[in-house]
């Protein structure tokens, strides 16, 4: 019985419709963390819920490792990659993306968040020396014109440094995403867990430290259920996920996620959260939105399968 479910299971995995559902899983997962993050800043702190995410994820993906009998002492990554993840991918990333949704809309931040290709693309240029093409430039500069209709127009100005954090957030996810292109060959389980972790100690020290933790309004019922979505599927699942698709699809497939995702998140913020965003808002969004879709309209290039795949294995690319 057991054979023929493994061997079931197997030509799934090898199939095109497994694509699709991971890909529409990835989309969705990440499309809808924007609320969940809302949510859990209720009764969590940004700083404290953050660390607290990240400890948990990081535990369910060693818990998967134990179970597969995965070796990490034989894949362990060097420690400067853990680092360097744990601050920038972990740590500054979600700290200041978790503060710009104390004060801004999920969907508006999901929507700043998705500029963080123009970011990839940049680091890479003075990085690794890739060159971004002439639509890439136009959709960026649409892109931006699109942030600072929502930042800078009209009288949202008390609302600017929460928009700046938003996108030192993505440019610090971005920065991370092109700093792993150098570790492609690195166990997803071995590398991914520890950084986890690293940054949730440090994250949830710090917010214990300087923040107010109400634990009763922590442990009620939707608190938990907030911060187990977000470590469980919208950390450990999505991130695994991830790392998957970009083993068997382009990464400008993958990176067609981008506009898919603040889409869905914009959608999820106002229906299910009953945010309202005002006009300038709307058109701000709409310019991100278009200026990422020019820019990803045409396939990015295409890196070798292992190297796709730690690109953006850590990355909420645009997903948190």
């Amino acid at each position: 019985m057991f054979s023929v479910l493994r061997v079931s299971w197997a030509r799934f995995v090898m199939s095109p419709v497994a694509v699709i559902v991971a890909y529409a899983a990835t989309v969705l997962i990440w499309g809808t963390t924007w609320l969940g993050i809302k949510v859990s800043l209720v009764s969590i702190p940004p700083v404290t819920g953050a660390g607290l995410r990240f400890i948990l994820a990081g535990l369910a993906l060693y818990a998967v490792a134990f179970a597969l009998r995965i070796d990490l002492r034989e894949a362990a990554p060097p420690w400067r990659l853990i680092a360097v993840l744990a601050l920038t991918m972990f740590g500054l990333n979600y700290a200041l993306t978790y503060l710009a949704e104390t004060h801004l809309a999920s969907g508006l931040v999901a929507v700043l968040f998705g500029t963080m290709p123009f970011f990839i693309f940049g680091f890479a240029h003075a990085m690794v020396g890739e060159r971004a093409n002439r639509a890439t430039i136009a959709g960026a500069l649409l892109a931006f014109a699109g942030v600072a209709t929502i930042s800078l127009v009209g009288n949202g100005r008390g609302d600017v440094l929460y928009v700046v954090a938003a996108l030192i957030a993505s440019a610090s996810s971005g920065f991370a995403n092109v700093y792993l292109k150098r570790y492609a060959a690195s166990e997803p389980f071995a590398t991914l867990p520890p950084a986890m972790l690293l940054a949730g100690a440090g994250l949830t020290a710090s917010g214990l430290a300087f923040e107010h933790l109400d634990a009763a309004r922590a442990l009620a019922p939707v608190s938990l259920v907030a911060l187990a979505y977000l470590a469980l599927c919208g950390s450990a699942l999505a991130f695994y996920l991830n790392h998957w698709l970009l083993q068997r699809i382009t990464s400008g497939a993958m990176g067609l996620s981008a506009l898919i995702i603040p889409a869905i998140a914009v959608a999820v913020g106002a229906f299910a959260g009953g945010e309202r965003l005002s006009a300038r808002d709307g058109l701000g969004a709409l310019l991100v939105i278009a200026g990422i879709w020019i820019a990803l309209g045409r396939p990015l290039p295409a890196f070798p399968s292992r190297t796709s795949a730690a690109i953006v294995a850590a990355s909420g690319a645009v997903g948190d």
